[in-house]
């Protein structure tokens, strides 16, 4: 084992943020499978809940990589981690990126003839790729401490 099994303050706080991550993924789930009858309607309900998932991204990225963040402390107690937490923080710019493109598809009226269902397919790959850096970090989290940092709310 690497540590003892109790939380760090550098650990319960990415735990929080992992949590408003997921919680913001699930609004936009929420937003992207509601009806689409009113596309502006639609349009506006998944521009707001892109933004809120940039928001907890952007404090996840926060959390994770700043100053004694969540991977600095990782690094330094099980050091076998470092180049997994390096392609973590390497996936950091282009989902953010990602991010930023959806919100931008979805900031203004979409023009006529706009394939909603690819729209609603473009965000839920989005998701995917977040739900799958979420995992990964969870795995880099056991294997560094050995503990289970929480997969739901």
């Amino acid at each position: 084992m690497n540590q003892e099994h109790q939380a760090t303050q550098a650990l319960e706080a990415a735990a929080q943020r992992r949590r408003e991550l997921r919680d913001a993924l699930v609004a936009l789930e929420d937003a992207i499978s509601s009806p689409s009858q009113d596309a502006g309607q639609w349009r506006e309900g998944v521009a707001a809940r892109l933004a809120a998932l940039g928001d907890a991204f952007a404090e996840h990225v926060a959390e994770t990589e700043g100053a004694g963040g969540l991977y600095d402390e990782m690094e330094e107690i099980a050091p076998n981690v470092q180049g997994r937490a390096r392609r973590l923080r390497e996936e950091h710019p282009p989902l953010r990126q990602a991010i930023v493109d959806a919100a931008t598809l979805f900031a203004g009226p979409f023009p006529e003839g706009t394939d909603l269902d690819a729209l609603r397919d473009d965000v839920q790959r989005l998701m995917g790729r977040l739900i799958r850096h979420r995992s990964h970090g969870a795995d880099l989290v056991w294997e560094a401490y050995e503990l289970d940092i929480g997969g739901a709310g």
